[in-house]
């Protein structure tokens, strides 16, 4: 399927983090493709490569079920260290849990609330390394399809890759440790923004009647929204 001008097969994407049901992964692929091709494909960084759509899928299973069956695949984790470091520092959050509460049993409201949120945590990791060679060398796999290696994901990744890999995951728990607060706020932006999104959806209730996840104009929404509350020096949360 081509997503942002980018060919990404979404039946191959990387292994789950958590244990998941077959018929949990089909419904995934079920709900991802008609909202990437009627609305959230304004979400650019949460689908750029395979690994991205891979992190979108470890948080709508973590909102969309019961967190206390909830269960890492400790096997998979090894294989992408620096997917389960984002995954845990989000989790673990109180916002987090706040949405997941919001979300569970819900698998249209989950995918919305694991792209947005994706989307806000990638931008705020891509601003903080983006000038660290070193480790954005090892996390560029999140965003650029070109890097993402189908094959490099079938076999146990080379020394290099893992001392790399090492870096990220070291230099990202470090970031979220002295930045704390900031890293908060992001996850509270994020759930500003979905609160923000129910009022514009509601004000088109009598007008429409299409679900929640089908939003034809959340580009536009979101780069109001950032310019306003999110602090940054960037211009566009979308761009």
């Amino acid at each position: 399927m081509l997503i942002n001008g980018n060919d990404i097969d979404l039946s191959n994407l990387e292994k789950p983090l958590l244990l998941v049901s077959e018929d949990e992964e089909l419904l995934f692929l079920r709900l991802i493709q008609p909202t990437l091709e009627q609305g959230l494909i304004q979400c650019p960084l949460a689908f750029s490569t395979r690994k991205s759509i891979s992190i979108v899928r470890d948080f709508w299973l973590a909102m969309y079920k019961d967190q206390e069956k909830l269960y890492i695949n400790s096997g998979h984790a090894l294989l992408y260290p620096i997917r389960l470091i984002i995954f845990e520092l989000v989790t673990q959050e109180d916002y987090f849990k706040r949405l997941s509460k919001k979300a569970f049993g819900d698998e249209w409201l989950s995918l919305i609330y694991a792209v947005v949120l994706l989307q806000f945590v990638l931008q705020w990791i891509k601003e903080r390394f983006s000038d660290n060679k070193e480790v954005y060398e090892a996390l560029k796999v999140l965003y650029r399809a070109a890097d993402d290696n189908v094959e490099e994901d079938q076999t146990s990744p080379s020394r290099e890759q893992s001392i790399g890999q090492a870096i990220a995951v070291k230099a990202i728990r470090f970031e979220v440790r002295e930045n704390a607060q900031e890293f908060a706020s992001l996850l509270t932006q994020t759930q500003k923004f979905i609160n923000y999104l129910h009022e514009k959806e509601s004000e088109k209730v009598e007008q429409e009647t299409t679900k929640f996840p089908l939003m034809r104009n959340v580009e536009d929404s979101l780069n109001l929204f950032y310019s306003k509350r999110y602090t940054t020096n960037k211009v566009t949360f979308t761009g």
